[in-house]
């Protein structure tokens, strides 16, 4: 227990108002016994004073009112209501305890244990100070608005809890006034004491019992409010494990304290922080948020109306790639219904953020067509508002909603290869023309972020020269600078990184290399164990991996990797196939291993990432985890290894799942050669993806008549083939794919080694890791049988 404020004592008289504090007694007995002992006052002055009827009420049997016992009589005090009696924690009498009381004199030693001073008409286990000066009480009026309790914290008697001696009378201070009724759990715990020294009473001082300590102040709603905002600054500069460690402690801090809103605002950011970490935090978040919507109602859409709450769990669950468990919360979000029709689901909900989220989650799922209608018609009621309302204060945030608007639809129409689009929205939002000269295409706009989607999407068209000026002058560099300076980093993260990766592209690996290096800390010539050492940073240790696979440094990447992991090249294939935990480092992994032909591995790892084993049954082994990349990583790897029947059958319930694209694909490449696969080609529009896989099917069907029935069986076939990959490589950029697969036709056809090598050097160019990496494709056997026939035949 501990004491309140110190008290300020005025003059009762003069103001009517005083701030007392009550105490605790713990003597046994009556006054009766020790004024029988005791008494040395007249008769009528006892008669007086044991009159119940002169006394205010609330001097009363247990009385909590001081008395004047100074020889005249009593006067009568304000009414008050009755007071209710106090507790005690010691046994033994007043004047027991007292003896136990070390004094600052011999004077108020005697008058504490000398109770014989006391009135008969003060009754039993009175517990307000006496004011024993000789004078007469006054009467007074005290203000409840200004009366504190104090408590005591010890166990023991008065006297226990005095154990400093009170310092001598203070003839300054005012007499204290009697104490107004306090609510009953104040008036129960009273202890405030008394100075019965013959002196007129003076008021305790906070810090006499110096082992008693104040009571903390609860936290104003302001102070907290900054703290939360505080962290949510920390959160959007990305520091999301400083982040992380602000929110626990806010809700540990002010745990029971924190209004609704404010725990929510605050667990709401702790799961931001938590989604943006490793795999187990990811999950923890999604608990989180889960947990709390427990607690909150839902509209009739089944949405969370706790603001951002079904918002960020749909993100959470977005990052652990359960896209289709986040679809289905967005569109109740958006107050829409699973199984509503492609138009309503595509029509604007008029929150914003949620439907900008869906948008970007639906081009994550590979439904590029109807994230491109809600981002186009979310852009045409952003206009229509700007337009209606130009000067509205709501117009800077439509802007900036506008400017988000479209940097996704220009990154979209990428995707979908719709590269005119894209690049003429670019340039109008950079305030350029497509016929413009170079120098004025390539200079920066104040636009970072419009800059970066220019470049990248130059890279993509194979405008590799465009991409790269833009790219060294937002660096502030000259192509014609030397090689040191122009591999120094500018200390734009994601300049530097773009940079090194269109260096990669362009096939200028040692320079990307010098330059991701330097933003490592690392120097080509460090030896092994330092350049295998990560940095911390993931972005760029994972384009280091990148960039070591394309130069055919396989061991080294796959160092790095395990480092990230915290695990070593030796360690046992339990230890190396269990998953970090963090998708962005297991899949690299994953895939490296099976670029090395390291398939039971990579099957391990899988497998262990989607909480499989390899004896489960087959209907277990082909359910999707859920996660979206494991699935469709799994689904490739069984293709290498040439389990084709469970590659098949995870793919059309992945596909039915997440009705994704990219399954999709993936179905139609398996299915490519066999029967079935025109009929499945023409319910997909057309695509760079439908033309390669198609020259594809023609390609294995002539290598299967070549190994059945000959050569000459098989050239109407390949000549399709070669038509469909010229079409390809025609209507859409270059690919290293379609480059490779227009030599392997060539070459098939029987053509001169320049004439099919030089296209191989091509997509070598494109993509340098095709050097180094197994030619395993399973259908790529059959293709070497057919080889080795027409080999034979022309010996």
């Amino acid at each position: 227990m501990s004491y309140g404020p110190t008290p300020t004592t005025t003059n009762p008289v003069s103001s009517g108002t005083r701030t007392s504090q009550s105490s605790q007694c713990c003597a046994s007995g009556s006054y009766a016994d020790a004024i029988k002992k005791r008494l040395s006052t007249s008769n009528r002055e006892i008669k007086s004073l044991t009159q119940p009827t002169q006394l205010p009420t609330v001097v009363h049997q247990r009385s909590t009112s001081p008395a004047n016992i100074s020889g005249r009589q009593a006067s009568a005090c304000q009414p008050a209501t009755t007071s209710q009696p106090s507790r005690y924690c010691a046994s033994g009498s007043y004047a027991d305890a007292a003896r136990k009381r070390p004094s600052a004199s011999s004077q108020e030693t005697k008058s504490l244990t000398q109770p014989a001073q006391i009135p008969q008409g003060v009754h039993q286990h009175s517990n307000w100070p006496s004011d024993i000066s000789g004078r007469q009480i006054s009467a007074h009026q005290e203000s409840a608005s200004t009366r504190q309790s104090s408590q005591y914290c010890a166990s023991g008697s008065y006297a226990n809890a005095a154990k400093k001696p009170l310092s001598t009378s203070n003839r300054e201070a005012k007499p204290l006034a009697p104490q107004a009724q306090l609510p009953r759990d104040d008036r129960r715990h009273s202890n405030k004491s008394s100075n019965i020294s013959g002196q007129q009473a003076s008021a305790y001082q906070r810090s006499t019992p110096r082992t008693f300590h104040p009571e903390a102040k609860s936290p104003s709603p302001e102070a907290i409010k900054k703290e939360i905002n505080s962290a949510f600054a920390i959160l959007n500069n990305q520091n999301f494990i400083d982040a992380e460690k602000a929110f626990q402690v806010i809700l540990q801090k002010y745990q029971g304290k924190l209004s609704l809103f404010n725990k929510e605002n605050a667990t709401i950011g702790l799961a931001k922080s938590l989604k943006e970490q490793t795999y187990e935090k990811k999950l923890k978040a999604r608990s989180l948020l889960e947990e709390l919507r427990l607690d909150g109602r839902l509209n009739k859409f089944g949405a969370s109306v706790i603001h951002n709450l079904d918002l960020t769990l749909s993100l959470c669950e977005q990052a652990l790639g359960w896209y289709f468990a986040a679809e289905r919360r967005l569109l109740r979000l958006r107050q829409k219904r699973i199984d509503d029709n492609e138009k309503a689901q595509c029509t604007p909900s008029g929150f914003y953020a949620v439907d900008i989220a869906n948008a970007r989650l639906w081009q994550c799922m590979g439904k590029n067509t109807q994230s491109e209608t809600l981002l186009v018609k979310i852009k045409e009621v952003l206009i229509a508002e700007l337009e209606s309302k130009p000067d509205a204060p709501s117009a800077g945030k439509l802007r900036k909603h506008l400017d988000r608007v479209n940097i996704s639809l220009a990154r979209l129409w990428q995707l979908m290869e719709k590269y005119q689009l894209a690049e003429g929205l670019l340039l109008e939002l950079s305030s350029k023309q497509p016929d413009d000269s170079e120098d004025i295409l390539c200079k920066p706009s104040c636009r970072d972020d419009i800059n970066l989607a220019l470049a990248l999407l130059w890279q993509e068209m194979g405008k590799y020269n465009l991409s790269e000026r833009l790219v060294l002058n937002m660096s502030e560099k000259d192509p014609d600078d030397s090689e040191e300076m122009i591999c120094k980093p500018c200390g734009h993260h994601l300049v530097d990184l773009a940079l090194a990766r269109l260096w990669q592209t362009m096939g200028k690996s040692d320079q990307a290399e010098t330059l991701l290096l330097d933003m490592s800390g690392k120097h080509p010539t460090d030896d092994e164990d330092s350049l295998c050492k990560p940095i911390g940073d993931d972005e760029i240790d994972l384009a280091l991996v990148r960039l070591w696979e394309t130069l055919g440094k396989q061991k080294l990447a796959e160092r790095l990797l395990l480092s990230m992991c915290g695990k070593r090249l030796d360690d046992n294939e339990e230890t190396l196939c269990t998953p970090f935990g963090n998708h962005e480092i297991d899949l690299p992994l994953a895939r490296l291993w099976q670029a090395t032909e390291k398939h039971e591995r990579t099957e391990r790892l899988l497998l262990n990432m989607s909480k499989k084993a390899p004896g489960d049954d087959e209907d277990s082994l082909c359910k999707p985890s859920g996660h979206h990349d494991t699935d469709l990583s799994l689904a490739f790897c069984w293709q290498l290894m040439g389990k084709l029947e469970r590659a098949e059958r995870l793919l059309k319930r992945c596909s039915d799942l997440y009705h994704s694209n990219e399954f999709a694909s993936a179905l139609l490449s398996l299915s490519a050669g066999q029967d079935g696969f025109m009929e499945m080609i023409s319910r997909y529009p057309e695509s760079a993806d439908t033309l390669l896989v198609t020259s594809i099917h023609y390609f294995r069907l002539a290598c299967e008549q070549i190994i059945d029935t000959g050569p000459k069986s098989g050239q109407e076939n390949l000549h399709k083939a070669l038509e469909f990959v010229e079409s390809t490589l025609k209507k859409y950029p270059p690919t290293a794919g379609a480059f490779s697969q227009k030599a392997h036709c060539l070459r098939m056809l029987g053509k001169n080694v320049q004439q099919w090598r030089k296209w191989f050097n091509r997509a070598d160019a494109l993509d340098a890791s095709r050097a180094y990496r197994a030619k395993t494709h399973f259908w790529r056997n059959r293709e070497a049988a057919a080889l080795q026939k027409l080999s034979n035949l022309k010996e």
